[in-house]
């Protein structure tokens, strides 16, 4: 409704710096009364060519749209209106020169026709400016909508390869946890039976929290106990992983699996013998967990592709604005994670 009223305001107003301009440059000439009676009757004609250039704009927009071509819209609009509207602003002229001869001379003629010629293509061109305007706020928003569907669509992907990549029982992991397991059960089958418990909190914790991205650090905490406890049994000696989180930390959240697939990464590559333990330390600063581990790197990886610490780059990418960042050194290769 606001909108509706926009046109006859600027009409008023213009019709108002008009008839004010021509009271200064006039002063004495014209009586008060001629003033006004030119006023409402120029009011009266502004509003008329608004209408009549309204409607013509609606007429050629079902035959000629502006989507053909905007420069050739335009042009045959402004010709139509010069052609229709000329005609009714000769015959008004004459019958003003007829009625008050001594007021309406040729050169007041000739401002007004000029006058009447740029309105009119002043306002043509102001519906082609509308609708380019339209379309560019148009191409603006669906430019906007189309970047953030394919930055969503982008994070679900991400997600999905996470889910898929945390979610996936190791073959090699499994394989080797029941050849530890099938060696204990012969020779110490209390421990075998410890590392069953173990076992079974590990993928109970995963199952629970399959649909969660993030979890709370001490529930990460108390899953990564129990999986170090099951490497420590197959590994002994030859592994040792410290952890040394503050109270502050253990409040924060952290995508879920995190430290498994990192102890597991650092398994992966380097050597782990009793001679030449893996030592891999987890510790926090300033709102940072850091996982470090000494290199020692094996000859030949198997089952790497490489996509475990990028996708997790990309889904920390998507839940905060803090980057992961690795520091690879030819001592230590170190992971640093904002906690959440």
């Amino acid at each position: 409704m606001k909108r509706k009223f926009i046109p006859y305001v600027v009409i008023l107003v213009l019709s108002i710096v008009f008839a004010m301009t021509r009271m200064f440059i006039l002063y004495g000439e014209w009586s008060l009364s001629t003033h006004l009676l030119i006023f409402f009757m120029q009011l009266g004609f502004l509003i008329g060519v608004w209408h009549f250039i309204k409607a013509l704009n609606d007429f050629l927009e079902k035959r000629i749209p502006y989507e053909r071509s905007i420069s050739k819209r335009i042009l045959i609009q402004i010709v139509i209106s010069l052609l229709i509207i000329s005609p009714f602003v000769a015959a008004s002229a004459f019958l003003a020169t007829m009625l008050v001869p001594t007021l309406i001379t040729s050169s007041f003629i000739a401002v007004v026709s000029m006058f009447t010629v740029v309105l009119i293509i002043l306002l043509n061109v102001g519906y082609g400016a509308a609708y380019f305007f339209r379309q560019w706020r148009l191409s603006v928003q669906e430019k906007a909508a189309l970047e953030v569907l394919a930055a969503q669509t982008e994070k679900d992907k991400s997600i999905m390869q996470y889910h898929n990549l945390r979610n996936q029982v190791n073959p090699h992991f499994l394989f080797n946890t029941f050849t530890s397991l099938d060696g204990l059960i012969q020779t110490d089958p209390q421990l075998a039976s410890e590392f069953v418990r173990h076992l079974s909190k590990v993928y109970r914790y995963v199952l629970e929290h399959k649909e969660n991205e993030v979890v709370c650090m001490e529930t990460e905490l108390n899953f990564i106990e129990h999986y170090i406890s099951i490497l420590k049994i197959r590994y002994r000696e030859a592994i040792e992983i410290k952890i040394n989180l503050s109270e502050a930390a253990k409040e924060k959240g952290i995508v879920m699996v995190t430290l498994q697939m990192l102890i597991d990464n650092a398994i992966k590559h380097n050597i782990i013998q009793r001679t030449a333990p893996l030592k891999i330390r987890i510790w926090d600063n300033d709102d940072t967990l850091h996982v470090i581990n000494n290199k020692q790197l094996r000859k030949q990886i198997e089952t790497s592709n490489g996509q475990g610490l990028l996708q997790l780059q990309q889904l920390y990418g998507f839940i905060t604005d803090k980057k992961v960042m690795i520091n690879n050194t030819a001592e230590s290769f170190e992971i640093k994670l904002p906690l959440l």
